[in-house]
Protein backbone atom coordinates (compact mmCIF):
# COMPACT_ATOMS: atom_id res chain seq x y z
CA UNK A 1 0.00 0.00 0.00
CA UNK A 2 1.19 3.64 -0.99
CA UNK A 3 0.13 6.52 0.59
CA UNK A 4 1.12 10.00 0.57
CA UNK A 5 1.21 12.06 2.96
CA UNK A 6 2.04 15.93 3.74
CA UNK A 7 4.36 15.76 6.54
CA UNK A 8 6.58 12.40 6.25
CA UNK A 9 7.89 13.05 9.80
CA UNK A 10 4.69 13.24 11.57
CA UNK A 11 3.40 10.21 9.36
CA UNK A 12 6.36 8.17 10.23
CA UNK A 13 6.21 8.89 14.16
CA UNK A 14 2.42 8.12 13.86
CA UNK A 15 3.03 4.45 11.99
CA UNK A 16 6.17 3.72 13.72
CA UNK A 17 5.48 4.86 17.05
CA UNK A 18 1.85 4.85 17.66
CA UNK A 19 0.48 1.72 15.49
CA UNK A 20 4.04 0.15 16.37
CA UNK A 21 4.83 -0.94 12.04
CA UNK A 22 8.75 -1.83 12.03
CA UNK A 23 10.73 0.40 10.04
CA UNK A 24 12.19 -1.42 6.95
CA UNK A 25 13.58 1.37 4.74
CA UNK A 26 13.63 4.82 4.36
CA UNK A 27 15.02 8.21 3.00
CA UNK A 28 14.36 11.05 5.27
CA UNK A 29 12.24 13.69 3.62
CA UNK A 30 11.09 11.61 0.65
CA UNK A 31 9.74 8.34 1.71
CA UNK A 32 9.53 5.45 4.56
CA UNK A 33 8.62 1.82 4.22
CA UNK A 34 7.12 -0.28 6.79
CA UNK A 35 6.80 -4.20 7.35
CA UNK A 36 2.48 -4.11 7.59
CA UNK A 37 2.68 -7.45 8.59
CA UNK A 38 1.66 -11.42 6.72
CA UNK A 39 4.25 -9.94 3.61
CA UNK A 40 2.46 -6.44 3.42
CA UNK A 41 4.35 -3.61 3.20
CA UNK A 42 3.27 0.41 3.51
CA UNK A 43 5.13 2.90 1.61
CA UNK A 44 4.89 6.69 2.86
CA UNK A 45 5.46 9.24 0.05
CA UNK A 46 5.77 12.90 1.34
CA UNK A 47 3.00 14.01 -1.41
CA UNK A 48 5.59 16.99 -2.71
CA UNK A 49 8.46 15.13 -2.72
CA UNK A 50 10.91 14.05 -5.83
CA UNK A 51 9.23 10.25 -6.00
CA UNK A 52 5.59 11.64 -5.47
CA UNK A 53 4.17 11.44 -9.27
CA UNK A 54 5.51 7.98 -9.79
CA UNK A 55 4.12 6.65 -6.23
CA UNK A 56 0.46 8.85 -7.49
CA UNK A 57 0.94 6.47 -10.71
CA UNK A 58 1.71 3.35 -8.67
CA UNK A 59 -1.82 3.36 -6.35
CA UNK A 60 -4.18 5.65 -8.56
CA UNK A 61 -7.24 4.06 -6.67
CA UNK A 62 -5.96 3.50 -3.23
CA UNK A 63 -8.59 2.36 -0.63
CA UNK A 64 -11.10 4.34 1.39
CA UNK A 65 -10.06 2.50 4.47
CA UNK A 66 -6.81 0.89 5.09
CA UNK A 67 -7.74 -1.69 7.52
CA UNK A 68 -4.62 -3.98 9.91
CA UNK A 69 -6.02 -7.33 10.92
CA UNK A 70 -5.51 -7.92 14.85
CA UNK A 71 -6.14 -11.19 17.09
CA UNK A 72 -9.75 -10.41 18.94
CA UNK A 73 -8.03 -10.85 22.20
CA UNK A 74 -6.04 -7.68 21.34
CA UNK A 75 -8.31 -5.53 20.57
CA UNK A 76 -8.82 -4.10 24.23
CA UNK A 77 -5.03 -4.12 24.44
CA UNK A 78 -5.01 -1.97 20.78
CA UNK A 79 -7.91 0.55 22.38
CA UNK A 80 -6.01 1.17 26.02
CA UNK A 81 -2.55 1.47 24.21
CA UNK A 82 -4.28 4.30 21.19
CA UNK A 83 -5.72 6.33 24.00
CA UNK A 84 -2.51 6.64 25.79
CA UNK A 85 -1.11 7.85 22.86
CA UNK A 86 -3.42 10.55 22.48
CA UNK A 87 -4.87 8.87 19.06
CA UNK A 88 -8.93 9.33 19.13
CA UNK A 89 -10.87 6.30 18.61
CA UNK A 90 -13.85 7.58 16.10
CA UNK A 91 -16.15 4.22 16.38
CA UNK A 92 -15.88 1.24 17.49
CA UNK A 93 -18.38 -1.47 16.17
CA UNK A 94 -19.23 -5.16 17.46
CA UNK A 95 -19.98 -7.17 14.48
CA UNK A 96 -22.86 -9.56 13.85
CA UNK A 97 -20.34 -12.69 13.96
CA UNK A 98 -18.15 -11.56 16.81
CA UNK A 99 -15.78 -9.69 15.34
CA UNK A 100 -14.93 -5.84 16.33
CA UNK A 101 -13.54 -3.00 14.72
CA UNK A 102 -11.73 0.23 15.94
CA UNK A 103 -11.98 3.16 13.64
CA UNK A 104 -9.57 6.13 13.64
CA UNK A 105 -7.93 8.76 11.38
CA UNK A 106 -4.19 9.30 10.81
CA UNK A 107 -2.31 12.30 10.72
CA UNK A 108 -3.45 13.31 7.35
CA UNK A 109 -7.19 12.25 8.07
CA UNK A 110 -7.36 8.85 6.32
CA UNK A 111 -9.62 6.53 8.13
CA UNK A 112 -8.06 3.06 9.64
CA UNK A 113 -9.52 -0.01 10.73
CA UNK A 114 -8.18 -2.32 13.72
CA UNK A 115 -10.48 -5.64 12.74
CA UNK A 116 -10.26 -8.77 14.82
CA UNK A 117 -11.66 -12.19 13.03
CA UNK A 118 -15.48 -13.18 13.29
CA UNK A 119 -15.72 -15.48 16.19
CA UNK A 120 -18.34 -17.33 14.18
CA UNK A 121 -18.59 -17.99 10.88
CA UNK A 122 -21.35 -16.45 8.73
CA UNK A 123 -24.47 -19.12 8.37
CA UNK A 124 -24.51 -19.92 4.60
CA UNK A 125 -27.02 -19.31 2.52
CA UNK A 126 -30.35 -21.08 2.10
CA UNK A 127 -30.54 -22.88 -1.76
CA UNK A 128 -34.24 -23.39 -2.52
CA UNK A 129 -34.82 -25.42 -5.02
CA UNK A 130 -37.71 -25.20 -7.65
CA UNK A 131 -40.16 -27.19 -8.00
CA UNK A 132 -41.06 -29.03 -11.20
CA UNK A 133 -44.15 -26.94 -11.84
CA UNK A 134 -42.80 -23.49 -11.57
CA UNK A 135 -42.24 -22.15 -14.69
CA UNK A 136 -38.11 -21.19 -15.11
Amino acid sequence: MILLVEDLERAVEFYGQSLRLGATDGDPGRYAEFDAGDGSVLLLVKRDGSIAPMAAGAAPNAAATLTFTIPLEGCEAWKKWLVQRGVPIERETIWVHGGRSLYLRDPDGRKLEFKTPPVAAPPKPVVIAKRKDEDG
